[in-house]
């Protein structure tokens, strides 16, 4: 809370400082509907998505941004509370705390993110990071020409509200091809996580180093786009699993899409198949939206709808079911109706 305190501070100097500040800020309401499950209790409730953000230019070069958001702060991906539980469940925490915290540096050819920054590496959906996860270090783009650049991140992940748990290096390569077909992105990249043993939230896989080839691509004709994303560890599965999960390093996920939310009236559809095989990413830190019970080892489809109302406000549902891969089956089948509204 006293983040939050110093967040509202620094809004109102950067607001009387700055050379041009934004500020914006955002609900979203949702309904869960989480049943016909296999080795997980059915639950229903009501939660909501909050924050409020800005970004101050404060020279011809430099902006800073900051956001405060709703969410559970010792686990990041999950930055939902939960306002009504309808079935006997606990409600969880209801926490408030600062996401992101960052400078950015804009040059010719170079543009820098310092602080806690969003994810800016491409892919083509969150397989295997998510997106809600802001870690601590730096991210470059390079721009080699109007059809290509380099990306370049290394930064710690976070374990809990403040605290840090091992160390990611990533180098992307993304060039933009014309085909009879669309506009083709192809984007291959490699990453390099180092471990570290003493986590105190952020457990799955984080005590286990891990390398990764990866290639996100996404072909794009007018309102339509299909993309995957596909990526191995080129690592040995850690000794004391490799009998039961032996070489599951593969993922890949493909969408369809067709639409976008930019006008009134405008419709968005994402229709996407997943294969996350245990050790193809690093648990903690991958997509947390299409799985109840895992963001490894699974596999399903999840589909997404949403509907422009107005200029400032969308409503949309998503249905998903997935099953475990290897090990006790489970199955997890998530039901949702929302709506987001943007001041």
């Amino acid at each position: 809370m006293k983040k939050f305190y110093m967040f509202i501070v620094l809004c109102t100097l950067m607001t009387h400082n700055g050379q041009a500040t934004e500020i914006n800020a955002s609900v979203l309401l949702r309904y869960e509907n989480e049943t016909n499950q296999i080795n997980l209790t059915p639950r229903k409730r009501i939660r909501a998505i909050a924050a409020i953000g800005l970004t101050s230019q404060i020279n011809e070069n430099w902006s800073f941004s900051a956001q405060a958001r709703t969410g559970l702060k010792n686990k990041q991906n999950v930055p939902a509370i939960t306002l009504y539980q309808i079935t006997d469940q606990a409600e969880g925490d209801k926490d408030i705390y600062l996401s992101r915290f960052y400078a950015k540096a804009q040059f010719d050819k170079v543009t820098l993110f310092v602080g806690k920054i969003p994810w800016k590496t491409q892919q083509v959906t969150d397989l295997f990071w998510d997106r809600d996860l802001n870690p601590i270090g730096i991210h470059v783009d390079y721009n080699i020409g109007s059809d290509q650049r380099f990306k370049f991140a290394t930064f710690k992940p976070l374990d809990g509200a403040s605290n840090t748990i091992g160390h990611m290096s990533i180098l992307q390569y993304q060039k933009e091809i014309p085909t009879n077909l669309g506009q083709l992105t192809l984007s291959p990249w490699l990453v390099d996580y180092r471990s570290e043993d003493n986590a105190t939230y952020a457990k799955k896989d984080t005590q286990f180093d891990n390398q990764f080839v990866r290639l996100s691509m996404a072909l794009k004709q007018g309102k339509w786009q299909l993309g995957t994303d596909i990526g191995a560890s080129i690592k040995n599965i850690p000794t004391e699993f490799s009998d039961e999960f032996s070489n599951q390093k593969l993922s890949y996920t493909v969408e369809l899409k067709y639409g976008g939310l930019k006008n009134v009236g405008s419709y968005l559809t994402q229709l996407k198949y997943l294969n996350v095989e245990r050790f193809s990413v690093i648990t903690e830190f991958a997509q947390n939206a299409s799985s109840r019970f895992a963001t490894s080892n699974f596999k399903g489809w999840d589909l997404r709808i949403r509907h422009k109302l107005t200029k400032k406000l969308w409503v949309g549902g998503r249905l998903s079911k997935t099953q475990r891969l290897i090990g006790t089956p489970e199955q997890s089948v998530r039901f949702r109706l929302e709506t987001k509204y943007t001041f």
